[in-house]
């Protein structure tokens, strides 16, 4: 295998356990060691390094050392602000675009998310609340909206089933879904995208109430201030 499929692989890998929480903000990536356990020499995983320090997903720290990238509140208020009007308005073209197919997606997508929620499942509520703003974006039949929206969704790693909330989070949550289900079949593109951008902003108001209640004492809470400092995770470990 080339070196630079070496590097690819090992990127994939990398973003991959970013992604999904296996390795959370804050963690430290040492390249011997990530090199040792994806088996590969160190030249690949240093090239995936600075692919994931450039995208964001890494961060150096006082000293060079790198780890995985921790929120601050002003980088998660920018965030969300720019999917509370991406999303707004991805479902305001939903509302003219959707399909009959799709539509029948989406109901079968709420009976499963209410089901999730008199049961209690959070790891299924966590997914098919992903499965539902994706179907949204399919819906608006914008490509180019649809993969910005997925890249700033990424960026919260490992943090979504935080975003889930408690149960009278969850069933404001579901019954959004539902007003939503509604509000695209009767093609309302206004009060869609009112909706959403309402959703979003109560998901991170949800997320942040979350850190803060479970933050790890070692780590602080979530740091106020506009910028990293590199001087040490402001948020403790996502659970996955």
């Amino acid at each position: 295998m080339s070196r630079a499929s070496l590097a690819d692989r090992a990127y994939e890998e990398l973003r991959s356990a970013i992604v999904g929480g296996r390795l959370v903000p804050g963690t430290l990536v040492v390249e011997t060691d990530l090199a040792e356990m994806l088996g590969v020499s160190r030249t690949p995983v240093r090239e995936a390094l600075l692919r994931l320090e450039l995208e964001g997903y890494l961060v150096q720290q006082q000293g060079g050392r790198l780890a995985v990238h921790w929120h601050t509140r002003k980088s998660l208020d920018d965030l969300f602000l720019v999917r509370e009007t991406l999303e707004g308005y991805a479902a305001q073209l939903a509302a003219a675009r959707i399909s009959d197919r799709e539509l029948g997606q989406f109901d079968n997508l709420i009976e499963a998310d209410l089901d999730a929620f008199r049961h209690r499942r959070i790891d299924q509520l966590a997914t098919l609340n992903e499965q539902i703003h994706g179907l949204i974006l399919e819906a608006s039949r914008n490509r180019t909206l649809r993969d910005l929206v997925a890249s700033l969704r990424e960026r919260i790693h490992g943090l979504a089933l935080f975003a889930v909330g408690r149960g009278e989070d969850q069933h404001r949550f579901v019954q959004d879904h539902t007003e939503m289900a509604r509000l695209l079949r009767e093609g309302d593109g206004v009060g869609a995208a009112a909706l959403m951008r309402h959703h979003i902003r109560s998901a991170e108001e949800v997320l942040l109430q979350g850190l803060e209640s479970e933050v790890s004492t070692d780590a602080g809470p979530i740091a106020e201030g506009g910028e990293e400092t590199g001087s040490g995770p402001a948020t403790g470990p996502g659970r996955t």
